[in-house]
């Protein structure tokens, strides 16, 4: 059964829809997604690049990332909600974050990423038994 996954930004200018791979949800403690969102982790859902549309409003950032290949993170353009994160590594897929979701009481984080790098004010949501190198 797919499961297609609905969201889009603060202000409802940005709109999404695209289906859930089988990949896990996870936390993502990196420094990037720190900065990116504004918190200690991101909470993403991985959709099927192939399957995904999103509305021409919304904006992308390039940057390079870990693994030394570009990254682009897609916000809205007006009220600055962080949207999508994908990656050259991972071209098949497309992260959304859990929170842009149209119903976020769907996601259920199955790992913990880049742990190291957790905020240690941030350290309580880690799941140890969850944790997973990058």
């Amino acid at each position: 059964m797919t499961l297609l996954v609905r969201g889009g930004c603060k202000c409802g200018l940005v709109r999404y829809k695209g289906e859930k791979i089988d990949a896990p949800m996870f936390r993502c403690h990196c420094r990037d997604c720190q900065q990116l969102t504004g918190t200690g982790h991101s909470e993403m859902v991985p959709l099927d690049l192939n399957s995904f549309v999103i509305g021409d409003n919304c904006s992308e950032y390039e940057m390079v990332g870990g693994s030394g290949q570009p990254t682009y993170s897609g916000f809205c353009p007006n009220c600055g909600s962080p949207l999508t994160r994908r990656s050259a590594r991972m071209s098949d897929r497309i992260y959304v974050h859990a929170a842009s979701m149209d119903h976020p009481e769907t996601y259920l984080p199955a790992k913990s990423i880049y742990v190291d790098a957790a905020q240690p004010w941030d350290r309580s949501v880690i799941d140890q038994s969850a944790v997973h190198p990058a």
